[in-house]
């Protein structure tokens, strides 16, 4: 079955979102932990405004899951891996060749260990995966009331203990853990079970309160909140949330949007994997230094457009050459 083009469209927001924030502060050196309202400029103004309205990317592509429901299938964590290795070892190759690396063989051997070098974003996917029977059950078999007692209680005890007191031990880690991958996942599966009664509100009002959330988040950073940019800030969970459910509102399938958006997950792998990594820090770095910040901002959105076009076409062509490996590896483990 065809997939809803409308949701689709959202997951390739949502990678774009990834890219923006990423541009727009990690690549240049992260965001000043203070917003200095004495000497306020524009490129500080704009960043903030930027940062509050982007900065919900990862919890976007949770709740896309959690709506859906994730299942444990061999063959989801397989597709993965092949994505993975073609993108690591290939890359780990260019990076010696082209940019004199030295070629350390413990390292080459490493980028074969995929999911060890995957990153925090798809080792903790694959986690949630592995635990998402046991979540699902939870969810199918428990009273629909208690359930969303139960979210609202480990979102206020993530809120607590990761924002407020800054607990380690839970491990949290600011929303980088498989922990609050399960919190999302949770959240946006009520929402799905609950979704008839939040339709029925008008989509205009889900935009407006996304945008009522991004102003809080601004607002807490210019106010000095010190948590305001973790994924496990509330405010950030339901700005995700609300940006997610205009999208349900129509359905129809664009086989154009379906395509491209087959090949987020490329994007995302990509443009953290050196060498590639290390261009686009160089670019962000060297635009925001020797241009003003109008032409800046225009030049920043023409690297982000690249990034995303070229991990698309390479995603397109490694298929070529993955996918006829998928097919027999599949065969293979049905036989068995």
């Amino acid at each position: 079955m065809e997939r809803n083009s409308s949701v689709e469209l959202y997951r390739i927001i949502a990678t774009f979102a990834v890219l923006v924030f990423h541009f727009n502060g990690w690549l240049v050196g992260g965001m000043p932990k203070h917003f200095d309202v004495d000497d306020i400029s524009a490129f500080r103004l704009t960043q903030a405004i930027i940062e509050s309205c982007s900065c919900i990317c990862v919890n976007m592509f949770l709740v896309i899951s959690g709506y859906f429901g994730i299942h444990l299938k061999w063959q989801s964590i397989l597709r993965i891996c092949l994505l993975l290795f073609s993108i690591h070892v290939p890359f780990y190759i260019i990076n010696c060749i082209a940019f004199n690396t030295p070629f350390i063989p413990k390292e080459f051997i490493r980028s074969f260990l995929v999911i060890s070098n995957g990153g925090y974003f798809i080792q903790c996917y694959l986690m949630l995966m592995l635990f998402s029977p046991v979540i699902n059950s939870f969810i199918d078999s428990t009273d629909r009331r208690k359930g969303v007692f139960f979210v609202l209680l480990i979102v206020a005890v993530e809120f607590w203990f990761d924002c407020i007191t800054h607990t380690d031990y839970m491990c949290f880690r600011h929303g980088y853990s498989v922990l609050h991958f399960i919190v999302v996942y949770m959240v946006a599966r009520y929402v799905f079970l609950y979704r008839d009664d939040l339709m029925k509100i008008r989509r205009v009002m889900w935009i407006g309160a996304y945008f009522f959330c991004s102003f809080i988040i601004l607002m807490m950073y210019v106010c000095g909140i010190n948590y305001i940019w973790q994924y496990s800030n509330p405010f950030i969970i339901v700005s995700a949330v609300c940006s997610f459910m205009p999208f349900l509102y129509k359905s129809y399938v664009n086989s154009w949007v379906n395509w491209i958006a087959k090949s987020t997950l490329a994007v995302y792998i990509i443009h953290v994997t050196v060498p590639f990594y290390n261009i686009v820090v160089e670019y962000d770095t060297y635009i925001l230094e020797h241009y003003q910040y109008s032409l800046y901002l225009i030049m920043a959105l023409l690297g982000i457009i690249g990034v995303f076009v070229f991990s698309i076409v390479y995603d397109k062509i490694r298929s070529i050459f993955t996918d006829p490996l998928y097919n027999c590896m599949i065969c293979f483990l049905k036989k068995k």
